[in-house]
């Protein structure tokens, strides 16, 4: 499709977008903390909004539109599982993140993490591993982000996808490099709203062409009985077991994703920061089922499609004027460039200032603010090519870039929260540990079964106890040892 209409209303999204990141770069004052931070200046509101378009990412109008156009109405278990473990975290953590990181002068999850231990070396190794597992996991996800965009690209204009992905990347780069974790939010924000409205106005459009839900019903029941049935697939301990492992995955994300907890970090108070969960949460869970439900009814409306990741693209591009293809193609490029450039953001500051202090230092006081804006191009451009030659898709890049973190920097930050007495090296093992146990249950090919969440936070809290219990017991006195 190559339609000048289309080109012209998406277009003027994508121009606004940009405007945003250019008055959040002009408003900055070109310090790090502003750069990194934005000054932790933001409301609740912007915190919420920010949080949700974040943690939302390309997979809402792609991935969980695909898997429930394969799955059916058994695809909402994931969403409801989750928000169990989600809303479980915004009733007792935001705001203890945000003072935390304001009493330990932290600017990086990175950094966060690393204060537990008290000592210089055991601060090194922690937040060593902590970015390490950012750069490398976030940053797969990052590529996930791109591959969402080029597949869209591809579908709406017949772009080349290696074309493709570096437009989506040079676009978000151009406000991310410039304006920081400000641009990052303020864009989000306004993302956030295009999103809300391409979400719910798709439901309610594909709800009206499939003749109401009895219609519907009546058509996926025609196609394949279990795609109406709530628990198709599933014996009575494989359901227990998925929704055991999403409750996980769902704490755990909360927990540990750098760029939903920079959001936190950023907020102006900590009451801001745990107020904001009922916009949050009311973001998140109205556009992801509304996803959800328009991957299934697409199922009956378009019933054989190569690609299921792409069915609201195809849909939109059937029955919509150009006009609202333009509207439509704006609202999945807003939910990927809101994780993708927050991805950025982490994964250049992790690789900046978190794995080389030393360097980082050096090139602080030679270049200021500009050695950070020219990780982030860095950062954009190597996620961008690793896109070309990953071929997964994109559910199961995002879900396993973010599994492999939620089982590692999640339980952490737990014992950073509860003030569990703990070790520098009883911290790197759990986390060591919580990353092998989610690879290696994903490659047994368990996950089908248990999301390696689930498994993997409780081999990494395990390990993390039986350390402190058996190697680092006790003082007489109760204080960390090191």
């Amino acid at each position: 499709m190559n339609s000048v209409i289309t080109i012209v209303s998406f277009a003027v999204f994508l121009v606004i977008f940009l405007w945003i990141g250019a008055l959040a770069a002009k408003a900055s004052d070109h310090t790090e903390t502003d750069y990194l931070l934005g000054n932790r200046s933001f409301g609740k509101f912007f915190i919420a909004l920010s949080a949700g378009a974040t943690g939302n990412s390309g997979w809402i109008m792609v991935g969980a539109v695909g898997m429930a156009y394969m799955m059916g109405i058994s695809a909402l278990l994931m969403p409801i599982a989750y928000f169990f473990g989600d809303f479980l975290f915004w009733m007792f953590f935001p705001d203890k993140i945000n003072q935390l990181s304001v009493d330990r002068n932290a600017q990086t999850v990175p950094e966060l993490v690393g204060s537990m231990a008290k000592k210089p070396q055991g601060k090194r190794i922690v937040t060593f591993i902590v970015a390490a597992i950012t750069v490398i996991f976030i940053g797969a996800s990052t590529s996930g982000q791109f591959a969402a965009a080029a597949k869209t690209l591809d579908v709406f204009f017949g772009v080349n996808p290696t074309i493709g992905t570096f437009i989506a990347a040079g676009a978000i780069l151009v406000y991310c490099v410039t304006g920081g974790l400000r641009a990052s939010i303020w864009t989000d924000v306004v993302q956030a709203f295009v999103v809300i409205f391409v979400s719910l106005g798709m439901l309610i459009v594909a709800l009206v062409a499939g003749g109401g839900v009895s219609e519907i019903i009546a058509q996926l029941n025609a196609i394949d009985p279990q795609l109406t049935s709530f628990t198709a697939g599933f014996t009575s301990w494989t359901l227990l077991a998925y929704l055991v492992g999403y409750f996980f995955f769902g704490f755990g994300f909360d927990l540990s994703q750098p760029h939903v907890l920079v959001r936190l970090l950023a907020s102006r108070s900590p009451e801001e920061a745990k107020q904001a969960r009922w916009i949050y949460l009311a973001y998140l869970y109205s556009t992801w089922t509304a996803m959800v439900l328009f991957g299934v009814i697409s199922r009956a409306l378009i019933p054989a499609i190569d690609d299921p990741e792409q069915a609201l693209a195809f849909y939109a591009m059937q029955n919509f004027p150009p006009v609202l293809v333009g509207i439509v193609l704006a609202g999945v490029f807003s939910v990927i460039a809101s994780t993708a450039d927050s991805q950025l953001l982490v994964c250049s500051s992790a690789l900046a200032r978190d794995i080389s202090p030393a360097l980082y230092r050096k090139m602080s006081r030679k270049y200021g603010v500009k050695y950070e804006q020219g990780m982030t191009l860095v950062v954009g451009i190597v996620a961008a090519i690793a896109t070309i030659y990953i071929s997964a898709s994109v559910f199961t890049l995002v879900l396993f870039g973010a599994g492999a973190v939620s089982a590692s920097i999640g339980p952490a930050m737990l014992i950073l929260l509860i003030h569990r007495r703990t070790n520098y090296k009883a911290l790197s093992a759990m986390m060591v540990a919580g990353v092998m146990t989610t690879a290696i249950w994903r490659i047994l090919g368990y996950s089908n079964i248990l999301y390696e969440v689930c498994p993997g936070f409780i081999v990494a809290l395990l390990v993390h106890e039986v350390l402190m219990r058996f190697v680092f017991p006790p003082a007489n006195k109760p204080v960390v040892k090191e």
